[in-house]
């Protein structure tokens, strides 16, 4: 499959590094408005041809997928004209600033019986899989409660908060944390389903030029409550999935390899903290060597669920089988983003029903 990229910048180096290892895929062009940056990713990643105009690129290569790693507020004109084109389109998130354009998106995809698929690639992290395993195979029990929790330094240098250099994501409602709600809504999503109703909290603790720099929200949800959270005080960086389960908790970082269980297990029940204990620890020590190596050897590191989820997509579109990650399934996440988000102007847009689909609903 013919595949181009839109947004020559820092995440689609991973897109153009992991399309080169996902067999029957060629990486026909990619476009950027920097000349100079099209031209040394194109290089880098041997890639025949490079584009300054995206629509220049889309009538003469004709891709068959499209990447859009632009800023949000250019996604929506950028995936439209990919879909326009005849193309299916991979999205990073957020897929489009605000509910409305996302449901427009969506009408247009299934206007043109193309795929549209946002990248959630910590759903296809090694621990969030190895969760929904124990989950399947009843290990884990029913779940009740998810707790997806964010602490990462982005008020720093190398941050979102210089005032000199405005970051693109400022422009979301929320702010820098917008830019990071559908990680923590698509995870709380794939455990508990669709939300129901949810309860906010956005602050302030510095005086940079972030809105908010601190978040908080519970979810009630189709299959359990979520709590879900972003600071970026607390330190150091971590990106914590909790699911409570009836017969076990799991716990995981998933910037690093560390995924750990707490069950119950065979015994006297005195002992079950000291034998999970030492299984804990056997499990967090495998993890920390395991994160240690991928330093020194390279590989996808903590974007090894993009690498996952870019293979299934394209496995699913070659062989014509049910994609990863689903229309639907995009509809209900933004949805639940929307309500996340900070009271302002809310989107007009009514819930879009898809053909043969159910219509969804917001707090």
């Amino acid at each position: 499959m013919r595949a181009a990229l839109i947004g020559a910048g820092q995440i689609a180096r991973q897109h153009l590094t992991c399309l080169e290892g996902i067999p029957g895929v060629e990486l026909a062009a990619i476009c950027d408005l920097a000349p100079s940056v099209a031209e040394c990713a194109a290089e880098r990643h041997r890639i025949s041809r490079w584009y300054t105009d995206h629509r220049t690129m889309l009538a003469e290569v004709q891709p068959a997928v499209v990447h859009v790693t632009t800023p949000p507020g250019s996604h929506l004109r950028l995936a439209m004209d990919a879909l326009d084109a005849g193309a299916h389109v991979v999205v990073e998130k957020p897929a489009t600033s605000t509910l409305a354009e996302l449901e427009q998106l969506a009408r247009r995809a299934e206007q043109a019986g193309r795929a549209l698929i946002e990248d959630y690639n910590y759903l296809f992290n090694r621990a969030p899989r190895e969760i929904l395993r124990r989950i399947e195979t009843g290990e884990l029990g029913n779940v009740v409660h998810v707790e997806v929790s964010i602490c990462l330094d982005i008020l720093g240098p190398g941050g979102f908060a210089d005032p000199n250099a405005r970051h693109p994501a400022l422009a979301l409602r929320g702010g820098a944390i917008a830019d990071f709600l559908p990680h923590l809504a698509s995870l709380a999503h794939l455990f508990v389903g669709r939300h129901r109703s949810v309860r906010t909290l956005w602050l302030k603790r510095s005086s940079s030029v972030l809105p908010s720099d601190e978040f908080r929200a519970v979810v009630e949800a189709e299959r359990g409550t979520a709590a879900l959270s972003f600071s970026s005080s607390s330190q150091p960086d971590s990106f914590w999935l909790r699911v409570h389960g009836t017969r076990m908790q799991a716990s995981a970082n998933l910037f690093e390899t560390r995924v750990t269980f707490d069950g119950l297990r065979p015994g006297p029940k005195p002992l079950r903290p000291f034998v999970n204990g030492l299984m804990e620890g056997k499990d967090v020590a495998r993890a920390a060597v395991g994160t240690l190596l991928r330093k020194f050897t390279g590989g996808p590191g903590s974007y090894e669920g993009l690498f996952e989820l870019l293979a299934q997509v394209y496995r699913a579109l070659q062989h014509g089988t049910e994609l990863p990650v689903t229309l639907e399934q995009v509809l209900e996440v933004n949805r639940l983003v929307e309500a996340l988000k900070p009271a302002g102007e809310e989107s007009a847009a009514q819930p879009l029903r898809l053909a043969g689909g159910r219509e969804g609903g917001r707090a």
